[in-house]
């Protein structure tokens, strides 16, 4: 059995850049934490339930920027718990900055096969103790923004693994890549503006999967949108400005996929903070 480790859903891809890409670290200007909470498929039994962390920041050198991502992902019978370092090396082009970034870490992957309900209970295969694997991965990507819009790519994992005689191996092989490509813009001035972005998902063994998300903003307090994800949701999106460090973002993803019957949709919450001690005030961060 192979495994490609297929890049999660984030419905709110938009507000969490180091999800996606390394070189979203200190994008920000600030140091900043994000978290996410997200329960798939709600009402569909063994559907994923993930919760993330992540922190970045750039450092006294501009030039230079860290961070961390943190992810536990419960599906089925499987607890995945994901930890990743992440460098971003950025420099100014053009009228804005461009960053290059590498995270490596790894995943805990424990599957307890002990809560499958068995039609032969005698099945030595499903008896057996929790199965526990380490597997470290790496991942790179590029990202550019100015203050009116961004564009980024990224390969978030370089090795897959496969069970080969009850043991996990670890391999390379780039037909198994995820290739992730996103971009938005901010139009507008004042107390409205239109925020259009997306993000594309290619892996070679699976269909092109597209999000595209429009965004309408309101006295840069209140975010009103909505996402297309193809052939798969529809999802809403409300986020507000609590204050100028906090936002929180909130959406249901309603389903289009050959499931949609059996479950309730989808529910993603993402909590935003800005430690803004660099600098006494900054301008309003769209991305």
């Amino acid at each position: 059995m192979s495994s490609q480790h297929l890049f999660p859903v984030y419905s709110q891809y938009m507000l969490n850049g180091l999800a996606l890409n390394p070189a979203y670290a200190g994008s920000r200007d600030v140091f900043n934490i994000t978290l996410g909470y997200r329960n798939q498929w709600v009402g569909f039994d063994g559907a994923p339930v993930s919760q993330t962390l992540s922190a970045h920041t750039p450092l006294n050198n501009e030039n230079v920027a860290l961070g961390l991502f943190l992810n536990n992902e419960q599906i089925d019978v499987r607890n995945n718990t994901s930890m990743y370092f992440n460098y971003a090396y950025r420099f100014p082009l053009g009228s804005g900055r461009m960053a290059m970034g590498l995270k490596g870490g790894g995943m805990i992957r424990n599957i307890s096969w002990s809560k499958i309900t068995l039609h032969d209970p005698g099945d030595d295969v499903f008896i057996a103790p929790t199965q526990k694997d380490i597997l470290p991965n790496f991942g790179f990507g590029l990202y550019y923004s100015t203050n009116r819009y961004f564009i980024g790519a990224s390969i978030p994992l370089l090795l897959s693994d496969s069970t080969r005689n009850d043991k996990t191996v670890q391999y390379h092989n780039m037909n198994n890549y995820n290739y992730l490509v996103s971009g938005g813009v901010v139009m507008g001035r004042g107390g409205f503006k239109i925020k259009p972005s997306f993000l594309l998902k290619y892996n070679e063994r699976n269909p092109l999967q597209v999000d595209a998300n429009l965004s309408f903003i309101l006295g840069d307090l209140i975010w009103l949108g909505g996402s297309y994800r193809m052939e798969d949701a529809l999802v809403g999106l409300i986020k507000l400005q609590i204050n100028d460090r906090l936002r929180l973002g909130y959406t249901y993803d309603y389903a289009l996929g050959n499931i949609s019957s059996f479950h309730n949709g989808s529910h993603e919450i993402v909590l935003i903070y800005d430690f803004r001690f660099r600098i006494s005030a900054v301008n309003p961060r769209y991305f």
